[in-house]
């Protein structure tokens, strides 16, 4: 059986910004990466950023991120 410790710490989202942004420090660490300056988005302006570079790099990393924040802003931001 393989034993796999996940850290909530950097897995667990939290607030970033006065707009409601809220990132694990894992998306975080991503972001950084990629010299994103997030700090000042909403989560939909997040998005379109991330969709403009992952449409220049083609990453997938990018394209996860972006993925995984396209279902978080559904999920708080549509009626159902």
């Amino acid at each position: 059986m393989l034993d796999i410790e996940i850290d909530p710490s950097y897995t667990m989202r939290k607030k970033v910004n006065d707009k409601n942004l809220c990132l694990s420090q894992e998306q975080i660490e991503i972001l950084k990466s990629f010299n994103i300056q997030y700090q000042n988005m909403s989560l939909r302006n997040l998005i379109l950023e991330l969709d403009d570079l992952y449409n220049q790099t083609g990453d997938a990393c990018i394209d996860n991120l972006l993925d995984v924040l396209s279902e978080q802003d559904y999920y708080q931001n549509y009626k159902k």
